[in-house]
Formats: C-alpha cells, sequence, structure tokens
C-alpha cells in the first residue's frame, strides 16, 4: 500500500513515538536515507494551506519540502502563493526558500523574490533560444546565483563539425 506523504510522515512520526526510534533507526528499517526520514517529518510541520495544497496535488511533495525550509508560516504561505500564481517548478520553489531565508533569518522582500521568478522563467527561456539556435549538437548550460552568472555551452563533435557555430557564437558576441 502506497502512503501520502502526510501519512509517511505521520508513520514515522508514530514509531518515533511509540518506539522510540530516531530518525536514524527509522531510515535504516524503511531503507531510506536519514535526511529522507528528517525531510518527510518536515512536511508536519507546514500550515494547513500547504498541507491541503499537498494533498489535494496542487503542489508535489518536492514543493512541499522547499518550502518547508522557510521557518516563518506567513512567509512559508506567501511563498506558497508565489509558485501557486506562477505555476512554479520545484527548482523554483528551492530558489524561493533560499530567498525567504537569509544569514540572519530575515526574508528579503516578497517584490524581489517574485521579481526572482520572472528572471528565472527569462534565464530558462534564453537557455532554450541559445540551445534551438546553436543546434543539436549544442548543450548550453546557464546558471545564476547571488554573486555570478554562469554560461557554459559544450558543443559535441570535433574542431571541422563545431567551427560554423564558434564563427556564429563569435559574430554575435561583436
Amino acid at each position: 500500500m502506497d502512503l501520502n506523504a502526510l501519512d509517511r510522515a505521520k508513520a514515522f512520526e508514530r514509531l518515533m513515538v511509540e518506539f522510540n526510534l530516531g530518525n536514524n533507526e527509522i531510515a535504516e528499517r524503511v531503507s531510506k536515507s536519514a535526511s529522507y526520514v528528517s525531510n518527510s517529518l518536515r512536511l508536519l510541520k507546514l500550515p494547513d494551506a500547504l498541507k491541503d495544497g499537498l494533498l489535494s496535488g496542487v503542489i508535489t511533495e518536492g514543493h512541499a519540502r522547499a518550502l518547508s525550509a522557510i521557518e516563518d508560516q506567513k512567509s512559508m504561505i506567501e511563498a506558497y502563493k508565489i509558485i501557486l500564481s506562477e505555476s512554479g517548478s520545484v527548482r523554483q520553489a528551492e530558489e524561493l526558500a533560499r530567498r525567504f531565508k537569509s544569514k540572519d533569518g530575515q526574508k528579503t522582500h516578497p517584490g524581489a523574490v517574485h521579481i526572482t521568478l520572472i528572471l528565472s522563467k527569462e534565464l530558462d527561456q534564453m537557455k532554450d533560444d541559445l540551445t534551438r539556435a546553436l543546434g543539436d549538437n549544442a548543450k548550453v548550460s546557464l546558471k545564476q546565483s547571488r554573486v555570478e552568472t554562469k554560461i557554459a555551452i559544450t558543443l559535441k563533435g570535433g574542431p571541422d563539425d563545431v567551427n560554423d557555430q564558434l564563427q556564429k557564437i563569435y559574430k554575435n558576441l561583436k
């Protein structure tokens, strides 16, 4: 029988309480990692709105796990609403959670988070456009952090095979 994410978390919690088992012991018994068990248990601390979204399939377990990293419940709900309104991916939920958390525990301005989500979609679009423009033998990686943006282009083939693509890239950079 398959359990949903919250039922599984409740089962882990019950094992902790009734049998006095720790995360590592539970992980060993269910053949999962200790971090899997602890991340599952964090789902129990989600606000009801997120639990409802998880149970109804509005968000995935990945979204819920990412958002559960936000300590303040109001901020968590705010991030949840942004994910819903933007149909955000799990990766975007993770980025959103990072943006809501800072080293001193203060959240960033929600408007900045919304802009970040839009920029993330724009970066995805740029990556897709670059890949299409360069052809089938090109792989484009585009990553952005708070301090840098990294673009990597991998062209498959020998020097003769990729020369035209290199010339196209070079001309467009001028």
